[in-house]
């Protein structure tokens, strides 16, 4: 019987030490092989065909486009990619634009190596993997008729996670593909379902629920 064929995994994140650590942790791995490990969504892009990741492990905060800026371009390059993502972000909107991305897989970054192990294992296989956190906090917000992802659309979710980075409307329309105006159009959308005048506003209400 031949062995079982490795499973290849890149690694973004921007953080150098964790990005360390977790080349270190897969090298010990006997059933995963690293194919790439780099700090930017835009440096994971330019590997993805000579690399032919089958699994990528990915932040979802990183310098220019965010992670899941990064799978939905990734997808478009290799389909079947498959994803976990890694994250110290533990709000409503991050749980909420995680799930609507259909990514395999989230838990966080205080995880320890086991569950860190049993995820990647689960992607691996083809399964899904959730951490209790996400699940839960997903839970709550499906019973609330002021969840986000009943309030905002998906491109919505997208253009206020920005804004609550700080980036500009010009910023954002480079990023995610759009006009100035359009971005311009979906700041005043989101400023008028999420109660808001002006940024600080929107702000402030933001993090009134938990979020940035």
């Amino acid at each position: 019987m031949s062995p079982q064929p490795r499973t290849r995994i890149l690694i973004v994140e921007d953080q150098g030490m964790f990005r360390t650590f977790l080349e270190q942790w897969l090298r010990e791995m006997p059933r995963f092989i690293l194919v790439g490990a780099v700090a930017s969504g835009e440096e994971g892009l330019a590997l993805l065909e000579s690399a032919q990741p089958d699994v990528v492990l990915l932040d979802l905060q990183l310098p220019g486009m965010d992670g899941l800026e990064f799978v939905r371009a990734a997808r478009q390059i290799r389909p079947h990619l498959r994803t976990l993502v890694l994250s110290s972000l533990v709000d409503p909107l991050s749980f909420t634009r995680v799930r609507e991305s259909g990514v395999e897989g989230y838990i966080e970054k205080d995880a320890s190596p086991a569950e860190l192990t049993s995820a990647l294992e689960a992607i691996a296989a083809g399964q899904l993997s959730y951490s209790t956190r996400f699940r839960d906090t997903l839970a709550r917000e499906g019973s609330s008729s002021q969840a986000l992802g009943k309030i905002l659309s998906r491109r919505e979710q997208d253009v206020l996670n920005h804004v609550l980075t700080g980036k500009t409307s010009r910023e954002i329309s480079e990023l995610i593909g759009l006009s100035p105006r359009t971005i311009e159009f979906h700041r005043a959308n989101i400023m008028s379902k999420l109660g808001a005048t002006n940024v600080t506003e929107l702000i402030a209400n933001a993090r009134q629920r938990g979020l940035g």
